[in-house]
């Protein structure tokens, strides 16, 4: 789905009565969003092709909102989807429009917190919060789909019920043996079915293979804008790539390709970098992290590093490897999905040797000097995963901070002294 121009939303152009639409929890959470990404674009290094996905994230919930309600008022389905785990190809090849529904922001959460305890994960509440809060994306999705990655996912997709009709995937928590394996496809080609039915659309070989195409295609650039980021001076803002990244799943897919090939096209040919080569490569991995808490990447960059990469659910986790089938039939296809659905390694598999094992190639190809772990409080499976990923590091003597932090900006100046001292830590060992 795209404009008849295929030129980029602006948000600029926005008439002033666009957010008045709008609760005031959703009008508060764009006000949000339009800082954080005006303080980006301020200073981006003087990247003109990123002024896209700007003017997208601004307009999320004005000019993208109308686009996915054209497009279900034309017919298609709207089908909302929280986590990696549920494979765009088949919700693009049966005709209907993903959108991702997680959630960054503080302000819903005060409205989740009435159904949700105060202490559960602050993804999980955002996410509840806009939907009780009015969010248009929740309003126009027909359905939604909540992958088992947590026991948060699981009695949150219960309330989610309450609302709108609701898919449970369910997902394995090893990916090692055959059961486990047969368990996920059998849970894929459900999903299969259940979205012809929902949608009317049969998903045919043709289908599916233009679907598969489309998005290894988009997975192939952001390896290649990551490719620009192993120069010793990188030539672009960590928290640019990642808001690019996030915005894969908001665009409409065809658009966001072009626009990411311009971008990719941009920073190939840049002389200067953002950072020089002395600055410290600092790779992120842990909890998502989801527009507009911007506070970890940002505080990265503004202690003098250079955020060189990342391995979190809302970047390199969900783009980075293609599917790979041996050949275009329909079994092979669904076997090839299950196959690169299975490779996320998230923390809720284990055992995870995969997600160690992708880390410390990440460490060597950035050559990354530090690897800062974020933790969303509540987040358990992340949490207790630290330690085994911070024992794996240190064998090779890459030095870890880990950061448990929310989604309120309380602690800002405290998580800025830390990552600034551990900054000047790896500076310390890198002059002794």
């Amino acid at each position: 789905m795209q404009d008849d121009s295929g030129e980029a939303p602006n948000a600029k152009t926005e008439p002033v009565t666009a957010r008045e639409e709008l609760g005031p929890t959703v009008q508060a959470v764009a006000a949000r969003i339009a800082e954080e990404v005006d303080s980006m674009a301020a200073g981006n290094g003087g990247i003109g092709s990123m002024g896209y996905f700007y003017d997208l994230a601004k307009g999320l919930f004005t000019t993208r909102a109308r686009e996915l309600r054209a497009a279900r008022e034309a017919g298609q389905k709207i089908v909302g989807v929280f986590c990696n785990f549920v494979p765009e190809e088949l919700v693009l090849a049966a005709g209907a429009v993903p959108v991702r529904l997680c959630s960054g922001c503080q302000e819903p959460v005060a409205t989740a917190e009435e159904v949700l305890p105060r202490n559960f994960c602050p993804a999980i509440k955002s996410s509840l919060g806009m939907l009780l809060s009015g969010s248009p994306h929740f309003e126009l999705a027909d359905v939604l789909i909540t992958p088992t990655t947590c026991d948060g996912k699981k009695k949150m997709a219960e309330v989610l019920a309450e609302h709108k009709p609701t898919w449970v995937l369910e997902v394995p928590h090893t990916t090692v043996t055959q059961p486990a394996r047969e368990l996920w496809l059998a849970e894929l080609r459900n999903l299969k079915r259940n979205l012809e039915e929902f949608t009317g659309n049969r998903i045919t070989k043709n289908g599916l293979r233009a679907a598969i195409e489309l998005t290894n295609r988009r997975r192939a650039l952001i390896r290649r804008l990551y490719e620009t980021r192993k120069r010793p001076a990188v030539p672009i803002w960590g928290r640019d790539v990642m808001l690019a990244t996030n915005m894969w799943f908001h665009d409409d897919p065809e658009r966001w390709a072009r626009q990411m090939e311009l971008l990719c096209d941009e920073v190939e040919g840049k002389k200067e970098g953002v950072r020089d080569e002395s600055a410290p490569r600092i790779l992120l991995t842990g909890s998502p992290v989801i527009l507009p808490t911007w506070k970890i990447p940002r505080l990265i960059e503004e202690s003098g590093a250079a955020l060189v990469a990342d391995e979190v659910c809302t970047g390199a986790k969900v783009v980075w490897d293609p599917v790979y089938v041996m050949d275009w039939s329909m079994d092979e296809m669904m076997l090839g999905l299950a196959d690169r659905y299975l490779m996320n390694s998230c923390a809720c598999f284990t055992p995870n040797r995969a997600r160690i094992e992708r880390l410390r190639q990440f460490v060597d190809q950035f050559r990354a000097s530090g690897v800062l772990y974020h933790v969303l409080m509540g987040c358990y499976i992340y949490s207790i995963e630290a330690r085994h990923v911070e024992k794996s590091l240190l064998e090779r003597g890459t030095p870890m901070l880990t950061i448990e932090t929310d989604y309120s900006t309380e602690d800002v100046e405290q998580i800025r002294t830390r990552v600034e001292a551990f900054v000047e830590m790896i500076q310390g060992q890198r002059g002794a």
